[in-house]
């Protein structure tokens, strides 16, 4: 950095010095860019109760002190001048010519001076620093943020880019996050069928409808069929014979005939000198049939019981003769199959499609003057 070296004994002052002067004065002025902006406070200006202390400032890129007091609207710049005499006689009145020289300037509240403009746009220095950072490397970032809404600092805001949204970070390669700010997925969803695990489902076919069932026992080899009747208590068992119309038995009278006897039916030959008639009679030769029939007395039937003393069984067996087989048949009214729907379960209702969450902002900055 340049420099001026001054020394006792006389320094030669001349027009170059002052140049270098002012030129000092302005490389140190170009500092006040870090500021980030061309006003703001560089040091003390700090308000307690309803006044301002003293302090420095920069407006428009200017230093200059800074006089408290009341805290007041607006601020305004005071500016003096001194002037001094020149060597120089130009309006030829034999003195040399009054210029000015020192041209002094300082800010206080107010609105008189040469300049004013409003307490509210002087800023500590340090926010006008992290404005230029945060508005040259911070620009298109969000940072999360977990305060109240109404603490987020000056400068900054909420961005609604990420609303309602978890993040996933880009990857060119993948189609559903290859481009920044694309949306896709679902707080809830309905399973499909093809989405549902394998199972299955019990359950019985319904009692409606008449039906029947058919089948036929195995025809191979002989066989028979025993069983008995329970032998429980006394019991007999009582019937009836056939009461179907008057009717009559038919028989045969039988009595021997002299051996030249003729026109009697019946015969059967027996020899000659067969003893009848109480064995008085021999000269009989043949044994005569008279065919003959019962009387008969109207419609009648015939009663039968069993003797009832004493518990007893009857068992019963089928021929065992020969092969064969039994069909069975249940009742076979109303045709009939069978269909079976189980039980309906579920409701059919989205579940929560998300991890486990906590919800934080997202804030941008936007600078300590951001523009409506």
């Amino acid at each position: 950095m340049n420099r001026l070296e001054l020394f006792d004994g006389g320094f030669p002052l001349a027009t170059e010095t002052l140049d270098f002067l002012q030129g000092q004065s302005h490389m140190a002025s170009t500092l006040t860019a870090l500021g980030g902006s061309d006003t703001y406070i560089l040091s003390g200006v700090i308000t307690q109760g309803s006044n301002v202390t003293n302090g420095t400032i920069v407006y428009q890129g200017e230093i200059l002190p800074f006089t408290g007091g009341p805290i007041q609207a607006n601020v305004t710049i005071i500016e003096t001048k001194e002037e001094v005499t020149y060597q120089t006689d130009q309006d030829g009145d034999g003195l040399g010519d009054e210029k000015s020289a020192y041209v002094r300037r300082r800010a206080e509240f107010g609105t008189g001076g040469v300049q004013t403009f409003s307490f509210s746009e002087l800023k500590p220095f340090i926010q006008g620093v992290a404005n230029q950072m945060f508005t040259t490397f911070f620009k298109d970032v969000r940072l999360p943020y977990v305060g109240a809404i109404e603490d987020i600092p000056v400068g900054w805001e909420l961005c609604e880019i990420l609303s309602g949204h978890f993040p996933v970070i880009y990857d060119p390669s993948n189609p559903d996050y290859n481009l920044i700010g694309k949306t896709g997925g679902a707080n809830s969803r309905v399973l499909t069928q093809a989405q549902m695990p394998a199972h299955n489902h019990s359950g019985s076919t319904s009692t409606a409808g008449n039906h029947s069932h058919t089948g036929s026992t195995s025809t191979t080899g002989s066989h028979s069929h025993s069983g008995s009747t329970s032998s429980a208590g006394n019991h007999s068992h009582s019937g009836s014979t056939n009461t179907t119309g008057n009717h009559r038995h038919t028989f045969q009278n039988g009595y021997y005939a002299e051996v030249n006897t003729a026109g009697i039916s019946g015969s059967r030959y027996i020899g000659n000198g067969r003893g009848g008639s109480g064995d008085t009679d021999y000269d009989n030769r043949y044994m005569w049939y008279l065919n003959d029939n019962t009387g008969y007395t109207g419609n009648h039937s015939h009663s039968v019981s069993t003797n009832t003393t004493g518990a007893h069984t009857h068992s019963i067996s089928t021929n065992t003769t020969g092969n064969h087989s039994h069909s069975v048949s249940t009742n076979t009214t109303g045709n009939h199959n069978h269909s079976f729907t189980t039980q309906l379960k579920g409701g059919n209702q989205a579940f929560d499609n998300r991890p486990r969450y906590k919800v934080i902002a997202l804030i941008k900055y936007v600078g300590l003057n951001p523009v409506s």
